[in-house]
C-alpha cells in the first residue's frame, strides 16, 4: 500500500476546480461536436438544395473550408457567409471552384453540407470526448474521497 500526504485545503480546492474544469470542457466540447453532426444530418435530410458560390476560405492547421453564398435551386433562399462542410480537403492554394452544386443548407443558415459529409464522425467524437471527461472527473472525485477517508482514519488513529 502506498502512503501519500493528505491534501491540504488548497489542494482540495484545486482538485474541485479541476473537476469542474474537466466537466465543463469535455461536456461542452462533446456537446458542440455532437450538435454539429446532428445539424449536418438534419440538413442532409430536409435542408433546401442548391449551390454554393465560394467567395472566401477559412484555414485551420491542416485544411481550409469554403465560405460563400448559398442559393437554393428554386432561387427562393439565399444566404451569405455560409460555411461549407464536406469530406473534401481544401488546401490553402487550391483554386476556388466557380460553383458547388448539390449543397444542402442547415436550418440556421450558417453552414451548408454536401452529400459526402460524414455526420457520424462529429457525433462519435463528441460522445467519446464527453465520456473521457466524465471518466477523468470521476477519477478525480474518487481520489478526493480516498484522501478524505485516509485523513479521517489517520486522525482517529492518532486519538486512540
Amino acid at each position: 500500500m502506498r502512503s501519500s500526504r493528505p491534501l491540504t485545503g488548497r489542494g482540495s480546492v484545486f482538485v474541485r476546480v479541476a473537476i469542474a474544469f474537466v466537466l465543463l470542457v469535455s461536456l461542452g466540447g462533446g456537446l458542440g461536436l455532437a450538435v454539429e453532426g446532428f445539424e449536418g444530418r438534419a440538413a442532409l435530410r430536409a435542408g433546401p438544395v442548391g449551390s454554393l458560390v465560394p467567395t472566401d476560405r477559412t484555414c485551420g492547421k491542416e485544411s481550409c473550408t469554403w465560405i460563400g453564398t448559398f442559393t437554393s435551386a428554386d432561387g427562393a433562399v439565399t444566404a451569405h457567409d455560409v460555411e461549407l462542410r464536406d469530406a473534401t480537403d481544401v488546401g490553402r492554394v487550391d483554386p476556388a471552384p466557380a460553383r458547388i452544386d448539390g449543397v444542402r443548407l442547415a436550418e440556421d443558415a450558417g453552414a451548408a453540407y454536401t452529400a459526402d459529409y460524414a455526420w457520424h464522425g462529429p457525433v462519435v467524437n463528441g460522445a467519446v470526448l464527453a465520456l473521457v471527461g466524465l471518466a477523468v472527473a470521476t477519477g478525480l472525485v474518487l481520489k478526493l474521497r480516498r484522501h478524505r477517508a485516509s485523513a479521517a482514519s489517520a486522525r482517529t488513529a492518532g486519538y486512540a
